[in-house]
């Protein structure tokens, strides 16, 4: 298995084993967890269930400089933070920490993949994620209906 798929089990072994607790309800126990932690959460715990692959999309603007300026992102405003294929289906997961909400051009783009038959998921901490997606791969498992 590459690097990139591996780490899953120490994410959730060690923060199990931390907390004296189950490796799932020491993940929701997190506190101040951040929109990077998250991500990277996310997408370890897709890019290492089997028939599954994420990819996280940069659509923020970046400090060129050359110019000495920041530049804007060149991507659609409101795409969601991953993109990712599981067993077949389309999902998307949006990352806030914190407060933070969706903004009116991300409630646009669920919308969109809602109704395209796709998966939006919004993930406030790595726990929270962690459990949709057990129960999204159980579903599509016992070929459950996802609405």
């Amino acid at each position: 298995m590459s690097k990139r798929f591996s780490g899953w089990e120490k994410i959730t072994s060690a923060a199990g084993a931390k907390a004296g607790k189950a490796p799932s309800d020491a993940l929701k126990a997190a506190k101040h967890e951040s929109a990077n932690r998250i991500t990277r959460n996310v997408l370890t715990v897709i890019n290492g269930q089997p028939g599954c692959v994420a990819y996280r999309v940069n659509n923020v603007g970046v400090y060129d400089e050359a110019i000495g300026a920041r530049r804007k992102g060149n991507t659609e405003k409101g795409l969601p933070d991953v993109w990712a294929c599981v067993m077949g289906r389309f999902l998307t997961v949006e990352v806030k920490a914190g407060r933070d909400e969706l903004s009116p051009y991300q409630q646009m783009r669920k919308f969109e993949i809602e109704k395209a038959g796709g998966i939006f998921f919004v993930a406030r901490s790595t726990g929270e994620f962690t459990d949709f997606f057990s129960n999204l791969v159980k579903k599509i498992r016992n070929g459950e209906r996802i609405p």
